[in-house]
């Protein structure tokens, strides 16, 4: 929900601040991810110290990497979408929330679902930023454990459970490009019948 709000605000955001918050909205995706979570792990130990190393800064240091990824594919759709049928609705007396919630998030569930699968790919398996949020044994996640495992004595179990992690994040990423796939092809569809349509000569 958060990053489909935020991409709907991007998106329709019209004012001075508008490129620099685009700008800060990707500084995720370019930044190498051991940057990202040295930055996390001091705003987390020393600016937010209230905030604790292990299940609540993984969730939060998670969040704030893999939320660029869902604005981007959300406000692609949105593009692509347009804000006629959104202002037909409130034409026909909607109100604006109503024609985003009738309307608009229908229309938008396509790239919401392959947004999630995206981010739960680079979620699940991600072992740098995880590591530096890592508290103890209890809060580390299967990467961390599996590098741990890896260097004390590797053993057929950590290559399948490795093996189970990989297919998990490729299936995943399946998942996100046949939604979209279908998606672009239902529009297809759609779109050359109103052309049909429109061609036809009374």
């Amino acid at each position: 929900p958060l990053g489909v709000a935020l991409a709907i605000g991007l998106a329709r955001w019209r004012g001075r601040g508008a490129r620099p918050a685009n700008f800060l909205m990707l500084f995720p995706l370019v930044t190498p991810e051991i940057v990202m979570g040295v930055a996390l792990f001091l705003v987390f130990v020393y600016l937010f110290g209230f905030v604790q190393l292990g299940t609540q800064a993984q969730l939060l240091g998670h969040v704030t990497f893999t939320i660029s990824y869902v604005v981007i594919v959300v406000r692609g759709r949105l593009f692509a979408v347009g804000r006629e049928y959104e202002e037909a609705a409130m034409d026909l007396g909607a109100s604006q929330w109503q024609a985003i919630r009738m309307v608009l998030l229908p229309m938008l569930a396509p790239a919401i679902w392959a947004s999630l699968m995206i981010a739960f790919a680079i979620s699940i398996d991600d072992f740098v930023i995880t590591a530096f949020l890592t508290g103890d044994q209890s809060s580390a996640t299967i990467p961390v454990k599996l590098y741990s495992a890896a260097r004390a004595a590797p053993s057929p179990a950590l290559n399948a459970l490795a093996s189970i992690l990989l297919f998990a994040s490729m299936l995943a990423i399946g998942i996100a490009l046949t939604v979209m796939r279908r998606s672009r092809k239902k529009e297809g569809a759609q779109g050359s019948a109103v052309e049909d349509f429109a061609r036809l000569e009374i």
